[in-house]
């Protein structure tokens, strides 16, 4: 009974780790910047990301399961709106902007590449709202858990929110984006870790 528990924490701690120590995997091959040469790889990388990048969101409502009231699904509102609002860079500064070069490349006509001027601008739009609602559901998802589990989940707590804040600016561009998912990893961990322990919270006292 004891080994198969300890099996489901560990998968449990590996599975929510999985997401963010990708995107630091795949974020070691990001392009810095998109180039002719780069272009078809850019287009392909954002084509895989695209189902990886809502996981983000999903990681939050994983640790917000069983937690009731109106603070938990405002938490749970802006982990959604993250998923559809970051997924739009991936698309129109990812792919979008891959895919017009390679096709501008291929019928030499380079000056369609010119739109992608304008899909950088709408894709880092859309980007700053996901980034933003991916943010305040971390600090709010840490609050919940810190007031429910008690200083055992304040180091992932802390881990996740400053990887959140990071990752309004960084995406996952080597080197700070890599280190940021790194970082994103490791507090979802341990916000899972903190999860799986007998529950401590902090005296009503202190909370005064």
């Amino acid at each position: 009974m004891n080994h198969h528990l300890r099996s489901h924490e560990l998968l449990s701690l590996l599975g929510i780790a999985a997401t963010p120590l990708v995107l630091a995997g795949l974020g070691w091959t990001h392009p810095l910047d998109l180039t002719p040469q780069t272009a078809s790889y850019w287009y392909m990388l954002h084509y895989i990301l695209l189902p990886i990048f809502p996981l983000l969101g999903v990681n939050l409502w994983w640790l917000l399961a069983n937690i009731p009231g109106a603070w938990a699904w405002l938490a749970r509102l802006l982990a959604f709106l993250y998923i559809p609002f970051y997924g739009g860079l991936d698309v129109l500064a990812g792919m979008g902007t891959g895919f017009v070069l390679k096709r501008a490349q291929a019928t030499n006509q380079p000056a369609v590449a010119a739109v992608n001027v304008w899909l950088f601008d709408v894709g880092h739009e859309l980007a700053k709202v996901g980034g933003w609602a991916f943010l305040l559901a971390c600090v709010l998802t840490s609050a919940l858990l810190i007031r429910r589990l008690g200083r055992a989940a304040v180091p992932g707590a802390l881990l996740l929110c400053t990887a959140a804040i990071s990752f309004l600016n960084s995406h996952i561009y080597y080197p700070v984006g890599v280190l940021t998912m790194l970082v994103m990893g490791i507090g979802f961990a341990g916000l899972q870790w903190a999860r799986l322990r007998p529950m401590t919270p902090i005296p009503s006292g202190e909370n005064q």
